[in-house]
Parts: structure tokens; C-alpha cells; sequence
């Protein structure tokens, strides 16, 4: 049997969900770093893979799948990974589904926008739309305080009292911002975050899909 191929760049927050998803259960893969910072991504090698030239993407046998949420179902039901998404629970399989339809638009969208111009766009000298960025920072603000007091609420996860792949999309996400300035997230605000975040740190599969990524908080702090 072929071993699963994961495309992407550990500084891509999508990425590092599914890395951590298949470390913590041990899964057998392989794992192909496309720097996006290197544009790797726009090479026409990989737009055989990926049409679309973005990642995650992977590859098992014949199969080649994008979109992290879709990996992330498919990866859980082949595995059986019931913990994660379950194949018996349909009211808790529904409740998963429900937070992954919001979070790109609910979480991602505001996320990663303020992400790219206080992080990426000074790095690389790109201009800032102040405009955008003044109200993505205002949607960000409101879309923690919902994913802290409705999706958290007083749960240890989103669902219940064990991680989903609701939680593994969201800890990635949210964890990210920890890169950025304190004007714009500060993590003080948010305990019921802070804490959730915690349980991941302790996780296995957390420092080896997260070294990249803790290599460069260590310089920001």
C-alpha cells in the first residue's frame, strides 16, 4: 500500500492541522515541504498536483485531495478516527461540520488578513490596505470574542470534552496570531482561549508539526 502524501508548508496554518492530525494518530505519510515563501507553489511541477497552487494537498494512491477541511474528513473516516469526526454520532458529526462551515469565513477570513499585512506584507515590503486591515481588525476582535463565549462557551473543546477536527482547524488557526503585535491580538483577553490552546501544546505530534512555527515565535518574543 502507497503511503499518504501531504504537500504544504509548515507555516501554512491549514498545513500544520493535518501534519498534527496524522502525528498525533501516527499515521503513516510522507510529508513534501512547498515553501510558499519560495512561491514553490507556483511551479508548474506543482500545479500537476494542485491546479490551484495552494496547499495542503494530498496524495493517496490514485487519489489527490485539496481543501484542508475535506482532508481533514477524509484522513478522519479512513482512519476511523472516531474521537475526531465520528462515524456513529451524527448529532456530534454535525455539530464538527457546523464550526468548519464557519470558520473560513466566521474565523480564517478576519485571521489571516491581519495575519498578511502586520506579518507577511512588512516582511516582504508589500503595501498595507490600512482600510481593510482597520476593519478586518474589528471583525477579528468580535470573531474571538463568539469562538471564546458561543463555540467554547464552557466546554473543554468545541464539541464536548475531547478535540475534533473542529478544534485541530481552529488551534492552528487561532495559535498563528500569537505571531503578530499585541495591538492586534492579545491572547490576556481571551483565558477561555488561552487555556484550550494549552491542551494542544502537551499533545503528541504538537513539536514536530510546530517546530517551524515555534522556531519563529521564539524570535518574536
Amino acid at each position: 500500500m502507497s503511503k499518504l502524501i501531504l504537500y504544504g508548508d509548515q507555516l501554512s496554518q491549514p498545513t500544520r492541522a493535518i501534519l498534527f492530525i496524522l502525528l498525533n494518530n501516527k499515521i503513516p505519510h510522507e510529508f513534501k515541504t512547498i515553501s510558499i515563501a519560495k512561491g514553490e507553489q507556483n511551479t508548474e511541477e506543482f500545479a500537476k498536483i494542485n491546479p490551484w497552487k495552494k496547499v495542503p494537498v494530498i496524495q493517496d494512491g490514485d487519489l489527490t485531495l485539496i481543501e484542508s477541511h475535506t482532508i481533514l474528513r477524509y484522513i478522519a473516516q479512513k482512519y476511523k478516527l472516531d474521537q475526531l469526526y465520528s462515524n456513529t454520532d451524527l448529532i456530534e458529526r454535525c455539530k464538527v461540520d457546523m464550526y468548519l462551515d464557519w470558520h473560513h469565513i466566521g474565523l480564517r477570513k478576519p485571521a489571516s488578513t491581519v495575519f498578511y499585512f502586520t506579518f507577511v506584507a512588512p516582511l516582504f515590503g508589500i503595501p498595507v490596505n490600512q482600510e481593510l486591515l482597520a476593519s478586518e481588525s474589528k471583525n477579528l476582535q468580535t470573531s474571538l470574542s463568539k469562538f471564546e463565549s458561543i463555540w467554547l462557551g464552557d466546554k473543554k473543546f468545541i464539541v464536548g470534552d475531547k478535540a475534533t477536527l473542529a478544534d485541530f482547524a481552529s488551534f492552528t488557526e487561532i495559535s498563528n496570531l500569537r505571531l503578530i503585535s499585541n495591538d492586534y491580538f492579545d491572547l490576556s483577553k481571551y483565558p477561555k482561549i488561552d487555556k484550550w490552546i494549552k491542551q494542544f501544546e502537551t499533545m503528541d505530534g504538537y513539536q514536530e508539526s510546530h517546530n517551524i512555527f515555534n522556531i519563529v515565535l521564539a524570535k518574536k518574543q
